[in-house]
């Protein structure tokens, strides 16, 4: 089933953990595309390549702890993060899901792809900071505040409307007073005076 079955719309708001603001978002404006040969491959495996702008992929080893994995290393972008080898964990969730009955003959090689492509067209990419988000509730996800979500999870479409305005509202302006004078107020009202 592709997205234009089930919706007129798809937009996809974009963030980082620990950012504490959106990026920006964009619609779908393809379907999902399933051929295997289009696939998007995991981050690359370890290079020699001395491309400072590219990420590095540093091996490790299986632990008592840990499986076995790499360290990805994007200086340029300043992350370094560690994620385990696709390959064990696909086996070790195949094998509890299949259980042991599976015969060799049915085995294939697990998948090394994040996902399937489509095509997006970026709507915005202004940042919008979570405090510019403060009362947006999804009552699809537990009613928390948009905020606090993972990958893929859908908002609510007036949440979701909401949300995608905030892209193009821009913050209250506020106008530095340095000269000691009187803010200016509403008529009717006295002048304040700054603090000292």
């Amino acid at each position: 089933m592709t997205f234009q079955q089930t919706a007129d719309n798809v937009y996809l708001v974009f963030s980082a953990n620990k950012s504490g603001e959106y990026f920006g978002y964009a619609k779908m404006t393809s379907p999902i595309n399933d051929d295997p040969a289009a696939a998007i491959e995991f981050a690359p495996k370890a290079t020699t390549v001395e491309d400072p702008k590219l990420p590095k992929a540093i091996p490790t080893p299986a632990t008592e702890f840990a499986p076995k994995g790499r360290i990805i290393d994007d200086s340029a972008r300043g992350t370094i993060f560690w994620e385990a080898e696709r390959d064990e964990i696909d086996e070790v969730e195949e094998e509890e899901e299949i259980g042991s009955n599976r015969s060799d003959s049915d085995s294939a090689p697990p998948s090394k792809a994040w996902g399937k492509p489509f095509k997006l067209e970026w709507i915005s990419t202004t940042r919008l900071p979570f405090y510019r988000t403060r009362g947006l509730r999804n009552p699809w996800n537990s009613n928390r505040e948009v905020k606090i979500a993972r990958d893929g999870t859908e908002l609510e479409t007036t949440v979701g409307r909401r949300l995608l305005g905030l892209f193009h509202r821009l913050p209250s302006p506020v106008a530095p007073n340095d000269h000691g004078l009187p803010l200016p107020m509403m008529d009717g009202y006295p002048a304040l005076r700054q603090f000292p």
